[in-house]
């Protein structure tokens, strides 16, 4: 069974399907049938509810089962591979977009050759003191 967990902000959230609200931080059990009537509502919204136990979530599959990124992992768990590494992204990234930067860590493009200017030293001319 589903356990949802409101982690919100609010002390209480109106729950969509009753006048009971939800209470921070206390578990409830509800049905699959339940949250699938109601996974819009409560599963878009991280940041407000803590789903565990549901059967259709949106589970990682690694293709190559070595750890590293491709098209059968979701977005987040993408997102969390390249926090690990220290991988700055800003705003909204899709999905193609943080393969990319997957790409890019795992194979940064070779860095540019410096080429120092040659500084030739002045030839001394003889002022005609040395002996």
């Amino acid at each position: 069974m589903p356990t949802i967990t409101y982690i919100g902000s609010a002390v209480y959230r109106k729950r969509p399907d009753s006048k009971v609200s939800w209470i921070r931080k206390e578990p409830v059990e509800v049905s699959q049938e339940w949250l699938d009537t109601h996974r819009v509502a409560i599963c878009t919204n991280p940041t407000a509810f803590l789903v565990e136990g549901d059967a259709q979530a949106v589970v990682t599959v690694d293709g190559g089962a070595d750890g590293i990124p491709d098209s059968g992992w979701v977005k987040k768990d993408i997102s969390a591979w390249l926090i690990e590494r220290g991988v700055e992204f800003g705003g909204y990234a899709t999905k193609s977009k943080l393969l990319a930067l997957v790409e890019e860590t795992l194979n940064p493009p070779a860095p540019e050759p410096v080429v120092e200017p040659v500084v030739e030293e002045a030839a001394e001319t003889p002022t005609g003191d040395e002996e």
